[in-house]
């Protein structure tokens, strides 16, 4: 029996999605679309419902995406979409949340966390796609992607 349980708490382990140590706590202010990297671009790995407890594991610099674990995907949501929980309470997009600043590194990022995806086989065009839109997005400035949104 007891080797039973301990083989089904492994196997149920190895589909856990676990946040980093320095995630903070937070919640989505509507429906989430999660995507597999900071643009609406990039394709959906999951969706959180409003209300949902989600891992927040760092934004990007100008807050405009987060990096978040919901109860079974990881991926990116835009930051004024999350509240994180801070002493206690919810604080909105833009509060001090003592949360890490990240960057996105599309290779790393994805491998780590798609390569069991359907759009993983796609990873080659996602990648050119990433490294178009990171250079586009340093001649343009970083709010083209905000507007009319």
């Amino acid at each position: 029996m007891m080797k039973k349980t301990l083989a089904a708490a492994v196997a149920l382990g190895a589909f856990v999605v676990t946040a980093p140590a320095s995630a903070v706590p937070g919640y989505a202010t509507g429906r989430l679309e999660v995507r597999a990297g900071p643009d609406h671009d990039y394709p959906t790995v999951g969706f959180a419902r409003p209300g949902s407890r989600i891992e927040i594991n760092g934004c990007l610099r100008d807050w405009s995406w987060c990096d978040v674990t919901t109860r079974s995907d990881r991926g990116w949501v835009r930051g004024r979409e999350i509240q994180a929980e801070y002493r206690g309470r919810r604080v909105a997009y833009g509060s001090p949340w003592h949360t890490p600043v990240v960057s996105f590194t599309f290779g790393s990022y994805w491998d780590n966390h798609y390569r069991n995806r359907p759009f993983y086989r796609e990873r080659v065009r996602w990648e050119r796609h990433y490294h178009d839109r990171d250079r586009d997005h340093h001649r343009r400035g970083p709010d083209r992607h905000d507007r009319g949104r």
